[in-house]
């Protein structure tokens, strides 16, 4: 099966991620896969196993399958020949207006928001990125989509021993600058926890060019991982924190729900309470017994959310609707005659 996906570029972000572990095993499972983005380039962060090419070669290919992920790709694939197109649902941003969209009605430019109402009313194949995805759609948009959930790389994420200062209690945060993830009310928590615990320490990764192979000892570096997004697909850090037997403190958005369970795997929170997310970092802080039930149930309960899975169980949703396609346009020629 020849197997395309259409991206905006392949940098270093979530959604990337994602598509390069998919990527690499269903190469490995014994599909031809292709990448296709604007300056066709290979990935400089992270081993990239398929073939990468410019979009412009994407009308000159062959493909059975093209997927695609950022909305406004759609116009791409839309005009681009395949047996089978796929929008790979990666999030939902500004859900509730899509409650209210409508094909009859013009709806002005507004960038991705547009795109994705857009996407999900053309008539491809609609994979969701995870649970919430899937029942949100279904719920509020009457949409119905496979589910390929997302995963971690427990070859990159896993526990590791560092060594800390005994005397310093060290807080983790992704530091990544974007709206919505929350960064700056981790900053706000941290102003305000340092006026009774002047032993804590905040440290960050976004930007630092990291290797991937070092991802691990940055995150078991840390006492406590903490997350204040306000909205996520798939929460990618706090997933990898867990993975490698870090404590999490996060807010309850749909991106978590599949793998933090309050006081269980995680502390949850609401998104936009610093407050609160104040109350339960000062709780892990003084709670060791807390963060080590807490870390041990998570990462028993994440290991299950497994890459080589996650590209078993797309694979075979492909085959099976490239099946289906191919026995509705031959019922179809039959009742055209």
């Amino acid at each position: 099966m020849k197997i395309s996906f259409v991206e905006p570029h392949l940098k270093l972000y979530g959604g990337i991620r994602r598509i390069l572990e998919l990527s690499n095993r269903l190469l490995s499972l014994g599909e031809e896969v292709r990448i296709y983005h604007p300056d066709g380039t290979s990935c400089s962060w992270m081993t990239c196993k398929a073939e990468t090419k410019t979009l412009n070669h994407i009308f000159k290919d062959e493909h059975d399958v093209i997927i695609f992920n950022y909305p406004p790709d759609y116009k791409i694939v839309k005009k681009a020949k395949a047996r089978l197109k796929v929008f790979y649902i990666l999030g939902l941003p500004e859900k509730e207006p899509l409650k209210k969209y409508s094909l009859n009605i013009f709806w002005a430019n507004k960038g991705i928001a547009s795109t994705l109402r857009r996407s999900l009313h053309l008539p491809f194949l609609k994979i969701s990125n995870a649970t919430w995805i899937y029942k949100y759609l279904k719920k509020h948009l009457n949409i119905n989509t496979e589910l390929v959930i997302g995963g971690v790389n427990r070859d990159i994420f896993y526990p590791i021993t560092v060594k800390k200062k005994q005397d310093k209690f060290r807080i983790l945060c992704s530091g990544d600058p974007r709206n919505g993830k929350g960064t700056e009310t981790v900053y706000e928590v941290f102003n305000i926890l340092k006026k009774d615990f002047n032993n804590i320490i905040l440290d960050t990764y976004y930007g630092k060019n990291i290797p991937q192979t070092n991802m691990a000892e940055k995150y078991c570096s840390a006492d406590l991982f903490v997350d204040a997004q306000t909205y996520g697909g798939w929460n990618n850090p706090v997933a990898e924190a867990m993975a490698c037997k870090v404590p999490v403190v996060c807010t309850d958005i749909g991106g978590v729900q599949d793998f933090a369970i309050h006081e269980n795997t995680a502390l949850l929170v609401p998104p936009k309470r610093p407050d609160i997310l104040a109350s339960e970092i000062t709780r892990m802080i003084k709670d060791e017994d807390l963060r080590n039930r807490l870390k041990e149930n998570a990462y028993q309960h994440i290991i299950q959310f497994d890459w080589d899975k996650s590209a078993k169980r797309m694979r075979d949703i492909l085959y099976n609707n490239m099946r289906i396609n191919k026995r509705n346009r031959w019922y179809g020629g039959l009742l055209s005659l």
